[in-house]
């Protein structure tokens, strides 16, 4: 009896003692080990909320550089002007683009001489060639890399400058505190109330809520047309000042037309036609002020 249990007793301590060596031989090895590579299944490692810089070039069509201050993108190349958020979303999408097959082997047929269009976020270089008519997937080529991805990441690329310039007179960021023209001004005081003065006698004050409304209307106001000029703003013609939340100035030129009015911003290159009632209730804040 003692026999046995001084057996049973010397097989446990051997048991435990070769539990604790395969637990210490676990760890070493974790510790040890090599760090796994993931590969990625995306055409570019990125962020693309944290994306700061955009270039796209079109074959030999035309070149554009988009750069990002907070929320808004701003078009930089071929002219200034503000981006509309939809296009550059659909952009910036190629930031989770799949991969869905490495192609090994290089040929022409690919489409790469030269690539339809060139897009570069931030560092990484995309360039986009042929569809594949069998498999109805777009080839392109990241590092020397190639890849079949899917096609609507080349359709959705912009195919005409203008067609990516946002349409509102103001963007999401400019937030109006001030208007002012050379015969009035509206201003929004420290405790949110509008107040306006004009050197115009015998016109009938504005209610504070009234002023509101008619600055509210001008981040909503959204042109009919969009044209690219090269020539300054033309302040002959009536100008309003506009200073925002943010601190920013600038200096909005007004000319009427036939058929409504042409606006022009100082920090851009963009003619915004707006129609007649549009275009007269942002630059008379007292014609709103009737129709409330």
């Amino acid at each position: 009896m003692v026999a046995a249990a001084q057996g049973m007793k010397s097989r446990l301590l051997l048991n435990l003692l070769l539990i604790a060596v395969l637990a210490l031989l676990g760890a070493y090895l974790f510790l040890n080990q090599e760090p796994e590579v993931v590969k990625s299944d995306r055409l570019v490692a990125l962020d693309k909320n944290k994306i700061k810089r955009i270039t796209i070039v079109k074959n030999s069509s035309f070149e554009m550089d988009f750069t990002r201050s907070q929320t808004t993108w701003t078009i930089t190349k071929p002219f200034r002007a503000r981006a509309n958020a939809e296009v550059i979303k659909l952009v910036l999408d190629l930031a989770e683009a799949p991969i869905i097959n490495e192609i090994k082997e290089n040929s022409k047929d690919f489409g790469f001489e030269p690539p339809t269009y060139t897009v570069t976020l931030d560092q990484e270089i995309i360039k986009f060639g042929n569809i594949n008519e069998v498999t109805n997937e777009q080839y392109v080529q990241v590092n020397k890399r190639t890849f079949l991805t899917k096609t609507h990441h080349g359709y959705n690329l912009p195919y005409d400058p203008i067609k990516v310039v946002d349409r509102r007179i103001l963007g999401a960021e400019e937030i109006p505190i001030i208007f002012e023209s050379k015969t009035w001004r509206a201003e929004r005081g420290i405790d949110g109330i509008w107040s306006m003065t004009s050197e115009t006698k015998n016109l009938p004050a504005i209610a504070p809520s009234k002023i509101k409304i008619w600055a509210m209307g001008w981040p909503y106001t959204t042109a009919t047309e969009t044209t690219i000029t090269g020539k300054s703003p033309d302040y002959k013609f009536e100008s309003i000042k506009v200073s925002f939340e943010n601190g920013r100035q600038i200096t909005v030129s007004i000319k009427k037309i036939k058929k409504g009015y042409l606006l022009r911003r100082s920090d851009e290159d963009i003619l915004y036609k707006v129609g007649n009632d549009a275009g007269l209730r942002l630059i008379d804040p007292y014609e709103v002020a009737r129709t409330l």
